[in-house]
Parts: structure tokens; sequence; C-alpha cells
């Protein structure tokens, strides 16, 4: 597997979990409890840390 490749995939794994702490949020809001509760915080900053490597490495490739 390229770093190209590899980049691609975890920027891929970025939206899943960004996807998933929208959703959490939105289902918490609903359910009239802590919004940021449950999966929110932790896919979400996990979900950022992924873009950022995911980037970096499509970056790096594109030099």
């Amino acid at each position: 597997m390229t770093m190209l490749q590899l980049g691609i995939v975890i920027f891929a794994v970025e939206f899943v979990l960004t996807g998933l702490a929208t959703v959490t949020f939105k289902l918490r809001a609903l359910a009239n409890k802590p919004a940021w509760g449950g999966l929110t915080v932790p896919s979400g900053i996990v979900g950022v840390v992924a873009l950022i490597i995911g980037v970096g490495l499509i970056g790096l490739t594109q030099m």
C-alpha cells in the first residue's frame, strides 16, 4: 500500500468518525440527554486527528 492509498483510507475513516460524532450528537440532543456525552467527543477528536494525518499523507505524496 502506497502512502497515497494509506492517506486516502485514513481520510475516509475521518469521514466515518465525524459522521458518527454528528449522529450521536443529534440523537442525544433529541433524547434530552447531554448532547456532548457518549461517543460525540471521542469520535470527534479521533476524527480530527485522522483528518490531519490523512491530509498530511496525501499532501506529502503530491510534493
